[in-house]
């Protein structure tokens, strides 16, 4: 067995509301090999975005270690997570979250301005992105022009910009209808293939789970992997 991508060992996270603790991760456990989909399915509430900025670097677990290719994010500092976070992670919201005051071309250029791209690779990977997502006419417009579907293209786009290893799915489907959201779906898978990355997408969506090369579900703070039909 080759040594895991990414490694989530007994993690622990909780928050607390007042003078009452909740545990949202009880110990969980995870192994994900590189260039794998995995789908991670659980009800609204159960950790899986946390999970996600657990693995990503943007939150810090009470206990537990998270790695990603061999590099324990949970013994970097903070400076040095963001930095690990802004070369190897591309990050897909269900809302978007494009920069309304940016065009398409700009939101894209954002992260590779970043991380000190030159402005003539800017502007051929720029181009390279709009025409690989269907957007070749529309880098010029702002956010508020485009559809939903189209905005989520562009947000697409942006999260494999710098080309991650990883890339990380919020709901990337959750605010599409269910024709565009299966579309913009394959697409992202498509690309994060092409690029030989990795993608954990989170959904409380079966039907999108299935479309993962495996499914693991979160419940009770626990992960486990899910093989068949099942109901929530």
């Amino acid at each position: 067995m080759p040594t895991a991508f990414i490694q989530i060992n007994n993690l622990h996270r909780k928050y607390c509301e007042g003078e009452q603790d909740f545990s949202v991760l009880k110990g969980a456990d995870m192994s994900i090999q590189c260039g794998e989909t995995v789908a991670l399915l659980g009800r609204s509430g159960s950790g899986k975005s946390t999970l996600l900025n657990l693995i990503s670097g943007i939150d810090h677990p009470d206990s537990g270690s998270v790695s990603v290719n061999d590099i324990e994010l949970t013994g970097l500092s903070e400076q040095q997570r963001t930095l690990f976070r802004r070369q190897h992670i591309g990050f897909v919201y269900q809302f978007f979250n494009l920069i309304p005051t940016l065009t398409a071309a700009e939101n894209i250029a954002l992260i590779l301005e970043l991380n000190n791209y030159s402005a003539r690779k800017i502007k051929q990977r720029v181009s390279h992105l709009l025409n690989e997502v269907g957007l070749e006419q529309r880098g010029n417009s702002f956010p508020d022009q485009l559809s939903g579907g189209e905005q989520q293209r562009v947000a697409i786009a942006r999260a494999l910009a710098h080309e991650p290893t990883l890339v990380l799915a919020d709901e990337p489907t959750g605010n599409l209808d269910a024709e565009m959201g299966l579309r913009v779906l394959a697409l992202l898978r498509q690309l994060v293939v092409a690029n030989k990355g990795t993608l954990i997408l989170v959904t409380h969506s079966l039907a999108v789970a299935k479309t993962a090369d495996r499914i693991l579900t979160l419940d009770d703070g626990k992960l486990a992997e899910r093989v068949g039909d099942f109901a929530w």
